[in-house]
């Protein structure tokens, strides 16, 4: 109690003295973070009784003549309302603050979009990045065809250069990507692909966080492609799959479309399994299992749609999240049969939330403080 006068000493010392209103806004910003960290919950209550008896007794206390007890009077009292005021902000229920239609119809995908990080630290957009035009950037010139193939020249002496890059795709956009050796990889949102620039005689290796879909290039000399997750290996010659691998599943899922693939535990390759088309591996908790699967539903970022297959709500949803980078709150009653249907990725929120609605999922979209959007789905 000793710590609460004297802030509260502290609190009137300085409405005595400033009137103004950017520092009683850091006033608040300051109390909030002392009150949050130090003060007890326990003591809010006694802080806010003793307050209000102090105000009520200064208003029915009959005005004296002194014009300095006057202006303390006026301080104390301005403590006191200070005081009421954040605990009641403190610890009132909140009022929601739903998102409006605008705001809802403002946001959408942002479509083929990525990053490029340079060896040296440098960063790209490739959406600013012309086609077919070289732009230098220090001493790499920067080449990107329609293809979305980028070339790497050294400006000194206009030959390819050999360096490692990452690309990373923000939410709400993937990006179509061509490797040195031909080989085509779509990133999907929130995505990163860290590559050589150029690839020697031996193992291609790549490095994913995230998900993306590899249609991997055979070469003249068979050499091994290799992409490389947190917790696993994935080893090819020529075939085409998905590996999702984002950090928040808590798992990593390799997917087979056409080939062969061998899936390994990293840092022991000798733990490993061999995929057939159709057939997709889940490590989870440094175990693998392996099941059939439809890699149509798989697949359906890559085509453009949310899947739905009557099993997979909260993960559609959570791509959903990624997808509009917004917050999800699902809350999930076992009384309500699951989902089944496919919805474009192109829309705007106000419309996939029409969809949502009409497939009996209730929603409700809320700003929060940092006016960040949750869509409470029930």
């Amino acid at each position: 109690m000793r710590q609460v006068k004297e802030i509260y000493r502290l609190i009137i010392h300085f409405l005595s003295r400033s009137e103004n209103i950017e520092e009683r806004k850091q006033l608040f910003d300051w109390f909030d973070h002392q009150s949050t960290n130090k003060i007890p919950k326990e003591h809010f209550s006694l802080i806010q009784t003793n307050a209000k008896k102090r105000l009520l007794n200064r208003i029915t206390t009959r005005e004296k003549k002194s014009g300095t007890i006057k202006y303390l009077r006026y301080s104390s009292t301005a403590a006191a309302i200070l005081l009421i005021s954040f605990c009641t902000y403190k610890y009132w229920p909140k009022t929601e603050r739903i998102a409006s239609e605008k705001i809802l119809s403002s946001i959408s995908s942002a479509g083929k979009n990525a990053i490029i990080t340079l060896a040296d630290g440098k960063q790209i957009n490739l959406d600013q990045l012309p086609l077919n035009q070289r732009v230098q950037i220090g001493e790499i010139i920067l080449q990107k065809d329609s293809l979305g193939k980028v070339s790497y020249l050294n400006a000194s002496n206009n030959k390819p250069t050999v360096q490692k890059n990452s690309m990373h795709t923000p939410k709400g956009a993937t990006y179509d990507l061509m490797l040195a050796d031909g080989t085509l990889v779509t990133l999907n949102a929130d995505s990163k692909l860290t590559y050589p620039t150029s690839f020697d005689d031996g193992n291609r290796e790549v490095e994913l966080e995230g998900e993306a879909y590899f249609h991997v290039q055979k070469t003249s000399n068979k050499s091994k492609f290799i992409v490389r997750t947190k917790s696993q290996r994935i080893e090819v010659l020529g075939t085409q799959f998905n590996v999702n691998a984002y950090t928040e599943n808590g798992k990593t899922q390799t997917s087979l479309e056409a080939g062969s693939v061998l899936v390994s535990l990293e840092p022991n390759p000798k733990y490993s399994i061999r995929l057939k088309p159709n057939e997709q591996a889940v490590l989870q908790n440094g175990e693998f299992r392996m099941h059939k699967i439809n890699i149509d539903e798989v697949l359906s970022w890559k085509n453009g749609l949310f899947y739905f297959d009557g099993n997979n709500t909260a993960e559609v949803l959570q791509q959903i999240a990624r997808w509009y980078n917004i917050t999800i709150t699902y809350k999930a009653n076992n009384n309500k049969e699951q989902y089944t249907g496919k919805i474009p990725r192109n829309l705007s929120l106000n419309r996939l939330i029409e969809l949502l609605n009409y497939a009996d999922l209730t929603t409700k979209a809320i700003l929060d403080k940092d006016n960040r959007i949750n869509l409470i789905i029930t």
